[in-house]
């Protein structure tokens, strides 16, 4: 506990130099209203959620077992890569963007610092990471390894990232390998900072600032990172949606699930459900987690409208869920609201018996009717 305690307080002090993978600004943000352009996509009742509205159950849908994939950015890259190490038998597939290789920090606050990110330094944990990936899969802890065979990958990492390295992303590449997944695409050559990447996203591709939401140039246009990796995971997608959405943005309970400030996590989420998946279409659906200072008390629901997965999912039978973390600044010690990575909250963190894995786990259980 004193470790971790400790490892709170190194955030704070640094909150200059850790935006959203691990820590960031200590200093607590208003948060901003969602930009023009991306909100005039949103659903119609995105606004009245995001402004306080009814809190409804989570549902069940219509879900194809054989498409659920997840999705993070830093903190939430991480924690994505945990939860699909983890339960590589639900989820098939990943993209990650400036995250870095299972377990990297080792339940250790000077690895998490000096070499997965947060400070811009590296230093290889991929020895480590695929030594108790291959404990924890003999141990039945997580799901069998053998499940990562095949499995579809798509990884961003911008050349101006100096928050998580590069180097870091180079490393889940080649352990995604090693295990036999399809590293199908490596968005490593754009110069961009560190963020999520979309047509959608405010900020300029080289900056990096809140909310973390970034556009790339690609030809005349914008990149469009969803559309890379929604395709490969769900096949030759419809046309993206750039009007008015028809599914709906439904403000949830999380509490319902064991989300607490005790484990630092929001009281609500949301989940985007295309209007053919609430009238019983097979579905898929993709997990997407925020990162650091990307909470709804930071950015509201720009990670919502920014990431550019909603307006492909309306159209493609795809369900969205996005759970939140919430700040604490006592015990569990996470000023800046990201998703458990290091240990901060649970010692646990990256098996299935993980606190927060647990917890959404359970929320996608959920979605799938189980």
């Amino acid at each position: 506990m004193y470790q971790r305690v400790r490892f709170g307080l190194a955030l704070c002090a640094m909150a200059s130099l850790f935006a959203t993978g691990c820590a960031g600004g200590a200093m607590l943000r208003v948060a901003p209203a969602p930009s023009t352009d991306a909100a005039s996509r949103a659903p119609a009742d995105a606004a009245a959620a995001a402004a306080g509205g009814g809190v409804a159950a989570l549902g069940s849908y219509n879900i194809d077992p054989a498409k659920v994939f997840v999705a993070g950015i830093s903190s939430g890259g991480f924690f994505g890569v945990q939860m699909h190490v983890a339960h590589s038998s639900t989820f098939k597939g990943a993209a990650i963007y400036a995250g870095g290789v299972y377990y990297c920090a080792q339940d250790n606050i000077g690895i998490a610092l000096g070499a997965c990110g947060g400070e811009g330094l590296y230093q290889s944990t991929l020895a480590l990471s695929e030594t108790y990936l291959d404990q924890q899969s003999a141990a039945g802890t997580i799901d069998a390894e053998g499940n990562l065979r095949g499995a579809p990958i798509y990884l961003w990492s911008g050349t101006q990232d100096t928050i998580v390295k590069p180097q870091e992303m180079n490393d889940l590449q080649t352990e995604y390998e090693h295990y036999g997944a399809n590293v199908f695409k490596y968005d490593n050559a754009y110069p961009a900072g560190h963020g999520w990447e979309s047509p959608d996203g405010e900020l300029a591709c080289g900056t990096q600032a809140s909310p973390y939401m970034i556009s790339c140039p690609s030809g005349s246009g914008a990149y469009d990172s969803e559309q890379t990796w929604l395709n490969a995971f769900f096949g030759k997608l419809k046309p993206r949606n750039n009007g008015t959405l028809t599914g709906t943005l439904v403000r949830f309970d999380q509490t319902a699930f064991g989300a607490a400030a005790s484990n630092s996590m929001d009281t609500n989420g949301y989940v985007f459900v295309p209007k053919d998946c609430a009238s019983g279409h097979p579905c898929g659906v993709v997990l997407a987690l925020h990162g650091c200072l990307q909470t709804q008390a930071d950015i509201g629901t720009k990670f919502i409208t920014e990431s550019g997965i909603d307006a492909w999912a309306d159209r493609n039978s795809i369900v969205v869920l996005y759970p939140y973390a919430v700040k604490s600044s006592t015990v569990p010690l996470n000023p800046n609201g990201c998703w458990d990575w290091w240990g901060y909250d649970d010692a646990n963190y990256a098996l299935k018996s993980g606190t927060q894995i647990s917890i959404v786990y359970k929320m996608v259980q959920r979605l799938m009717g189980r």
